[in-house]
């Protein structure tokens, strides 16, 4: 580890070759719904070394998080018409963090954006245990049948602790606020989160590189007292404590490395 870099006082297009990797935990506080295209399937792998494992593939962890970001930004004004999908401004700090297609958007840019947040699939702690089942009965008030309403659902079972690593390329103090900020803000995960899937998220540490370095895959192998000693305490960083602040200046920074005609602000 490379204890001399730094994180970058400002926002530049070309990559610098710095990364900050984000070390994490889940640990799920209910039952979640973790699945593909499916509604049946639980989301598992069987990997060769590491045994049965639950995942939750990245581009859903990542959506939970970009989501975050963006609702955050409205509450301060900021862009608040950017969407997901195809209405992204692409000019907010959400769209500089998560990247975008300008042809695509609502913008209609000639440019897109590259995200600088880099991830991978999340791997639970320990072999696979059993996938808990639930069972609904739509009761009828008027004769107290249900009818054909029984169904049943599959989902990973509560205390599941998964590990993850966040990756923030060309990082500056303003972009890791935010990033950790919203890890922090993650309370649900999953399908049918308005029942389920509420979780805590424990930041274990960081390290901050000139290339990735560190994997789930690896992480998994180890418990969760041997993963933090892989990486630095997260108060080493000393982030800013001003978060609005942070999504302010992001969003001033940027109108001055897109190009001007583009990047115009409301």
């Amino acid at each position: 580890m490379n204890e001399a870099l730094e994180m970058f006082k400002d926002l530049q297009v070309l990559a610098r070759g710095v990364y900050l990797q984000i070390v994490f935990a889940v640990k799920l506080l209910d039952d979640a719904i973790i699945r593909s295209n499916e509604p049946e399937e639980v989301l598992t792998f069987r990997y060769e070394k590491l045994g049965n494992r639950f995942i939750i593939p990245w581009r859903k962890f990542k959506g939970k998080l970009r989501r975050l970001v963006m609702e955050k930004q409205r509450f301060l004004g900021i862009s608040t018409d950017c969407a997901l999908k195809d209405n992204l401004c692409m000019r907010c700090p959400c769209c500089l963090l998560f990247g975008g297609t300008g042809e695509t958007s609502s913008a209609k840019t000639s440019y897109n954006l590259l995200s600088r947040v880099l991830g991978e699939t999340l791997i639970s702690l320990g072999n696979m245990n059993d996938v808990s089942t639930y069972t609904a009965n739509a009761v009828s008030e008027e004769d107290l049948t249900t009818g054909q309403a029984l169904m049943s659902i599959l989902k990973v079972p509560v205390e599941t602790e998964f590990v993850g690593v966040l990756t923030l390329r060309d990082p500056t103090p303003e972009l890791a606020a935010i990033v950790c900020d919203n890890l922090n803000r993650l309370t649900r995960l999953g399908a049918s989160t308005r029942e389920w899937g509420k979780c805590e998220i424990d930041i274990l540490g960081y390290q901050l590189i000139d290339r990735e370095n560190l994997s789930t895959y690896a992480l998994a192998q180890l418990p969760l007292d041997k993963i933090k000693k892989e990486v630095n305490p997260l108060s080493d960083l000393k982030l800013l404590d001003n978060v609005d602040r942070c999504y302010r200046e992001v969003n001033e920074q940027i109108m001055r490395i897109l190009p001007a005609q583009k990047a115009k602000s409301k």
